[in-house]
């Protein structure tokens, strides 16, 4: 038969399949059918999908673990290539065609997915075998268009993120270096809470592989895949927490020292408030505050289980409760941002974004900092950090806001993950840990606010 010659569905598998042929099929049948509700819930909905696919999984409980990672694994890629593979959404067999484009990207030694996809599009094994036996993705992908007379778009390396985004993006080494690295799977990164020596032997031997970051001494990359670590005793007892390498940066940024009273302005669930907390060695407190009383819940309930009695847990300034003002020895305001420095992990989140989010969020941003400053001692430290790759969430927001308070000024501080010194500002690109990106600006007060001008009438004499 003909490279591009499709076979009937009914076709034998290949011998060396590890799963049932039914059962390879009923897997593929789950994929496509996930991936289809993932689609519609990113690009039509814009809804974050690692919720959305945790919500799909949890309703459909028939699938086993095997079926569930098969599925986020085709899932995350589809959203990975989506600059390739938005052609095929509007062609035949939209989502079969999309799911092997996408093993075949990702996973070209996986012959048990790759054989139940092509059948579920009819081509032949040996067709996969031709389009896989290329070293490349791009030429992988262009000979799977051509076995199906499919048209494709540019594959420069570029395309891979919104255009839109380019201008916001100046990454200090070239373009098609940084898309690599957005397309690589990151590792899982922890934060051990505790005594490092036992939580390493403990991780070894539940299989995880732990690998110790050189210069952080709490963060640990886990070299093996497949094991659930939320089952594990020493994450059940709250020794290690899911927390990437740059966010734990973000805390050796802050460098609270034991006994000094801190400000988490935008919380959340709480990472990097147990982060502070732990740096404070029990000594000193951490005020917690965010809009959503949802995440400080979940935030109460984590500082509850890790043992953390500092942290105290508060609803914003404005709704039942009062900062003193220019009380605190540090703030940090870990900001709401595009979350462009978490595209590897979350690669839907390129194609959900809009240029008129990034206009509200720099407006927030700005707000989020005046608001942050007045909490800053004189001879306190301000951070802003954000999970973001843009030069407008980033150093614009921070020389906007010096401009307008000569009361601050950027302190340099040691780069957290390299030998290198700063000069009060860091951009944490993909390659100086192989985590995600993160900006953050440490800003020192030197002197009190300024007084605000006067607005009663003048006294005549």
């Amino acid at each position: 038969m003909k490279p591009g010659a499709q076979r009937s569905v009914s076709g034998p598998p290949p011998a060396a399949s590890a799963l049932p042929w039914e059962r390879q099929r009923r897997q593929c049948a789950a994929v496509c059918e996930a991936l289809e509700a993932m689609l519609q819930a990113g690009l039509t909905r814009r809804a974050p999908v690692d919720r959305e696919l945790a919500a799909y999984l949890r309703q459909h409980p028939h699938h086993g673990a095997r079926d569930r990672r098969r599925i986020s694994e085709i899932v995350y890629a589809v959203f990975r290539w989506w600059g390739w593979l938005s052609a095929l959404r509007s062609g035949p067999q939209a989502s079969p065609r999309l799911a092997l484009a996408a093993a075949v990207l990702e996973l070209p030694a996986e012959r048990e997915v790759l054989d139940g996809l092509a059948e579920r599009c009819g081509l032949e094994p040996a067709v996969v075998e031709a389009v896989t036996a290329a070293p490349a993705p791009a030429d992988r992908l262009r000979r799977l268009a051509t076995a199906w007379n499919a048209a494709l778009p540019d594959l420069a390396p570029e395309t891979l993120v919104p255009a839109w985004t380019r201008t916001e993006l100046t990454p200090p080494r070239p373009w098609p270096e940084l898309i690599e690295w957005l397309q690589r799977r990151p590792p899982l990164w922890l934060r051990l809470q505790g005594e490092p020596a036992p939580i390493l032997a403990e991780l070894s031997a539940a299989g995880l592989e732990p690998q110790p970051h050189p210069r952080l001494p709490f963060a640990v990359a886990v070299g093996r895949r497949g094991i659930n670590l939320f089952t594990l005793p020493v994450y059940r007892r709250r020794r290690v927490e899911v927390q990437d390498l740059a966010s734990q940066a973000v805390g050796a940024v802050c460098a609270p020292r034991p006994g000094e009273r801190w400000w988490d302005l935008c919380a959340g669930a709480g990472g990097k408030t147990l982060l502070l907390a732990q740096l404070l060695a029990g000594r000193g407190t951490v005020v917690a505050t965010d809009v959503r009383e949802r995440k400080l819940q979940e935030l109460k309930h984590r500082a509850r289980l890790a043992g953390f009695s500092n942290i105290v847990v508060r609803t914003r300034p404005g709704q039942g409760w009062r900062t003193r003002r220019a009380s605190f020895d540090g703030v940090l305001v870990d900001a709401p941002c595009s979350g462009s420095g978490t595209w590897r992990r979350n690669p839907w989140a390129r194609w959900s974004l809009r240029p008129a989010d990034l206009e509200e969020l720099t407006a927030l941003q700005r707000h989020l900092l005046q608001r942050a400053a007045g909490g800053v001692k004189p001879g306190g430290v301000l951070v802003y950090a954000t999970c973001s790759m843009f030069a407008c969430e980033n150093e614009r927001i921070v020389r906007g806001f010096l401009a307008a308070h000569s009361e601050f000024a950027p302190e340099p501080f040691a780069h957290p993950l390299a030998e290198a010194r700063t000069d009060g500002t860091l951009q944490i690109w993909p390659w100086d840990g192989d985590g995600d990106a993160m900006y953050v600006a440490r800003l020192r007060r030197q002197s009190a606010p300024r007084p605000k001008p006067s607005t009663g009438r003048p006294v005549s004499g």
